[in-house]
């Protein structure tokens, strides 16, 4: 077993350096240009001089006791005396029936001020003046004049 897996490893360090050394021979003949390395898979034949079967564990079904403990409280003596059925007072709650005041309703006089109503004058016809347009002089240069439609987009 042992010098199973001796073999296998003196084996996989072989085929490392001699990879190593196959990547050294070709790198001397590209020294200017830059190109990135990848891993590709190689196949690399390995002689098998002796197969021996390896003894694999299986896992073995055993029966297991499955039991739950459960702790189950015990009497026990202590220095304290105790009454054994323990008194537990008990309230009872007695409703009282307690005599609630009708409500009734009750008139009494509240002084309010009324306002009376005045003479109120309404006027519908108010005049506003409202000035008039009147004509404004200006000069016309007939070699200054912007065409409708000039090349200025967006402008009018």
């Amino acid at each position: 077993m042992y010098s199973l897996f001796k073999a296998i490893a003196l084996l996989s360090v072989i085929a490392l350096t001699a990879a190593s050394i196959d990547d050294g021979a070709h790198s001397h003949h590209h020294h200017d240009v830059h190109t990135t390395h990848s891993e590709v898979e190689k196949h690399v034949p390995v002689p098998v001089y002796e197969k021996v079967g390896v003894p694999i564990p299986h896992p073995v079904p055993v029966a297991v006791p499955n039991y739950v403990k459960v702790a189950i409280p015990q009497p026990y003596p202590v220095h304290v005396t105790v009454q054994h059925p323990i008194q537990i007072p008990i309230y009872k709650v007695i409703p009282q029936i307690i005599e609630k005041a009708v409500p009734v309703t009750v008139e009494k006089p509240y002084p309010i001020e009324i306002q009376k109503p005045y003479p109120v004058e309404v006027i519908k016809k108010i005049e506003v003046p409202v000035p008039k347009p009147y004509p404004v002089p200006f000069t016309v240069y007939k070699h200054i004049l912007q065409k409708e439609k000039a090349d200025h987009k967006g402008w009018h």
